[in-house]
């Protein structure tokens, strides 16, 4: 239950029904939810090491922001971590696992208002495959960090389409095990400007 609370709180952060600077009421949180305060402390804990939640000593919690310094060193993050999970997994990549990333991106054509949580999920079958659980953890909360911006970005830039045909792109050299162009690709997809 308490997955399914924390996965609640952090969806409503970054899908932005709770904007950066917000107040998170851990009373109000507890009662609309159905829980006592433990659990909501926990997922405070939780989200703060995320990077979603600040936690203010004797004035409470608040959604957290991010400069855009901030957003910059944590696509850098992202990249070189992302790009070292690709290298990695190139080699491992199947079939199977080729068929379930096109389906994804065919499953984000057709519902691009779950785009932001099919796409985490693409990254995650690609990056699979180098059988590295703690740097695919590592890139998870990194691409949750910074998500409810890409998201924003998307929807200011309007570059859904351009996203998705790099993601062909990228998809179609890792199938032809192109490591250095797909790692390059990548690479360019996480760091350029909206």
């Amino acid at each position: 239950m308490t997955d399914a609370l924390l996965e609640t709180l952090r969806n409503d952060i970054v899908s932005g029904r709770l904007a950066p600077g917000e107040p998170l009421r851990q009373d109000e949180i507890a009662r609309s939810l159905g829980v006592s305060h433990v659990p909501i402390r926990e997922m405070f804990l939780k989200l703060q090491a995320e990077g979603l939640v600040e936690i203010r000593p004797r004035r409470g919690a608040i959604v957290a922001d991010l400069s855009a310094a901030e957003i910059e060193e944590l696509n850098e993050m992202r990249a070189a971590l992302e790009r070292l999970a690709l290298e990695t997994a190139i080699p491992n990549i199947t079939k199977a696992d080729i068929r379930r990333a096109k389906d994804l991106l065919d499953r984000i054509d057709e519902q691009p208002e779950r785009w932001a949580e099919l796409n985490i999920a693409f990254h995650s079958i690609i990056y699979g495959p180098a059988a590295r659980p703690r740097l695919c953890n590592e890139i998870l909360a990194l691409q949750r960090n910074v998500e409810r911006y890409v998201r924003r970005e998307v929807e200011v830039t309007n570059n859904f389409a351009a996203s998705q045909r790099e993601h062909r792109r990228l998809l179609m050299l890792i199938e032809k095990k192109k490591t250095e162009e797909a790692c390059s690709l990548l690479s360019a997809h996480i760091l350029k400007p909206g």
